[in-house]
């Protein structure tokens, strides 16, 4: 059975607690068409949390890489079957941004950029509890690689103003899209 079409992606990134999740839930009933918002907490929530044996920090962070890596996989075969994705997650190591590069090559990727100031960030940690206060300071990579297509900033605006933000700006993003500009950057 031959796909008639190649579902499009919307990359929010920004860093913990910024407000993705927030934004990517208030984007659904929002966009024409049905879309998946699939978040990289939700395919790390499929992870089984009982170990055999204790895991040290070289153990944690390769299985975390395989995750991400399953996650980028995931997405694509989502789209490769027509069906058009959210994904919330933070581009906060320079090998996820490549490897998206080399896996979503061939898709319509929009990159949105939701930024956040850094004592607003602070705060939203401390009243979750859930994650260590300091998290998102330490994310220095998530905007490192320079380029995005739609900008929001959670400080003050709320995700359904962000979301509508995002809606209305889709169809006016210029191309070479983020994604695009990325990929010619490497190969120069």
């Amino acid at each position: 059975m031959e796909v008639e079409r190649r579902g499009r992606v919307i990359l929010l990134n920004g860093a913990s607690s910024s407000g993705k999740s927030s934004i990517g839930r208030a984007l659904l009933p929002l966009l024409p068409d049905p879309w998946f918002l699939v978040p990289v907490d939700a395919i790390g929530a499929m992870r089984s949390t009982v170990h055999t044996r204790v895991l040290d920090d070289r153990d944690i962070s390769e299985i975390l890489r395989r995750t991400r890596l399953g996650y980028h996989r995931a997405v694509a075969a989502l789209a490769s079957a027509g069906n058009d994705v959210i994904m919330d997650y933070p581009l906060s190591e320079q090998w996820r941004v490549e490897d998206l590069l080399e896996t979503l090559q061939g898709y319509d990727v929009t990159l949105v950029e939701v930024r956040c100031s850094q004592d607003e960030l602070d705060r939203r940690e401390r009243v979750r509890g859930d994650r260590p206060v300091g998290l998102a300071r330490s994310q220095t990579m998530v905007y490192a690689h320079g380029e995005f297509d739609i900008a929001v900033d959670t400080t003050t605006a709320g995700p359904n103003e962000c979301a509508a933000t995002i809606v209305n700006a889709l169809g006016t993003v210029p191309l070479p899209k983020a994604f695009d500009r990325l990929r010619h950057r490497r190969h120069i």
